[in-house]
Formats: C-alpha cells, sequence, structure tokens
C-alpha cells in the first residue's frame, strides 16, 4: 500500500503542478483504491475514519477561508485512510514541508515582504470584521504569482515518513 500511494500522489503532484488542480476522478480512484487496500491489508475502519476527520476538522477551515484547495483536502484524505490515527503527525510534517517549500518560493519570486505585509492586512481585516473573512490576494493575483503547489509538500512529507520508517 506504501508504493500505491507515493504513485498516487507523484500523479496528483504532477497535475497539480500541470493545472493547478487535482482531478476529482484520481482523488475519487485513490480513496476508493487505498479503501480496498487498507482493508485487504488489516486495517480497522476506525482507525481510517479517525485519520479522515482529522483532515476533515484541521483542514476545513483553511479551505473555508481560500488558503487551502479542495483537491489538496481530498489528497490529504486519502492519505489519511491509509496513515489512519498517525495523521496528525503526518499533517504536521506536510504543513512543515510546505512551510519550507513557500518561504523559498517567495523568497526566489522576491516577494516575501508584501506576501508578509498581505497576511497582516487580512489579519487585521477579520479583526476589524470580528469574523473570518475569504483570503484574497490584492488585485486577484494569478495563482501562479503567489500560490504554492500544496501537494508538493505532502509528497515530501510522505517520502520523509517512508524514509524515515514511520509509517
Amino acid at each position: 500500500m506504501k508504493i500505491w500511494i507515493l504513485l498516487f500522489l507523484i500523479m496528483a503532484a504532477i497535475y497539480d503542478y500541470r493545472d493547478f488542480k487535482i482531478p476529482n476522478k484520481l482523488n475519487g480512484a485513490g480513496a476508493l483504491i487505498t479503501l480496498v487496500l487498507a482493508r485487504v491489508s488489516g486495517m480497522k475502519a476506525a482507525d481510517m475514519m479517525i485519520g479522515v476527520l482529522v483532515v476533515l476538522i484541521s483542514c476545513g477551515l483553511l479551505f473555508y477561508i481560500g488558503c487551502l484547495g479542495g483537491g489538496d483536502v481530498k489528497l490529504l484524505m486519502v492519505c489519511a485512510i491509509s496513515i489512519g490515527r498517525a495523521m496528525p503527525r503526518f499533517l504536521i510534517l506536510s504543513f512543515i514541508c510546505n512551510g519550507i517549500y513557500a518561504v523559498i518560493f517567495l523568497w526566489k519570486r522576491k516577494n516575501f515582504h508584501l506576501r508578509l505585509f498581505r497576511l497582516f492586512q487580512y489579519v487585521t481585516q477579520c479583526k476589524d470584521n470580528k469574523r473570518l473573512l475569504m483570503y484574497e490576494t490584492e488585485n486577484g493575483d494569478l495563482m501562479k504569482d503567489g500560490m504554492i503547489h500544496f501537494s508538493f509538500g505532502i509528497l515530501a512529507a510522505y517520502m520523509i515518513c517512508l524514509l524515515g520508517g514511520g509509517l
């Protein structure tokens, strides 16, 4: 199953890089195959459900405010099926990997300080309005100008777990 998830994540990262979108068909097929493989390997349904719920609860808010795409959340849920109760650790690792990726990405594009300023503006607007707002970038930045491919960090985290024996 570990090889299947690795191949699935590579396919998702390719789609994400090419289209800035992870197709629902890929995530759906991935979930179905992963469910079957997890059941065959003896994984308990409760463990799978806990992993998926961890993703849903922790990433749902990020999706709601527009900081994380739906395809990325579904991608994490497919991983959660096979990872189960260890999903919180995996999720933290994937966020760390994506944080490192984001800093390098923004530094390379020389707009790190502008994005931090925009984040400060967003937090101030939420505080002033006393509610969460959609996180929109100034001038409706095109995705390629300021968005990262979150699937890359998920793939990196999975590879780290595989190589480090964490799975």
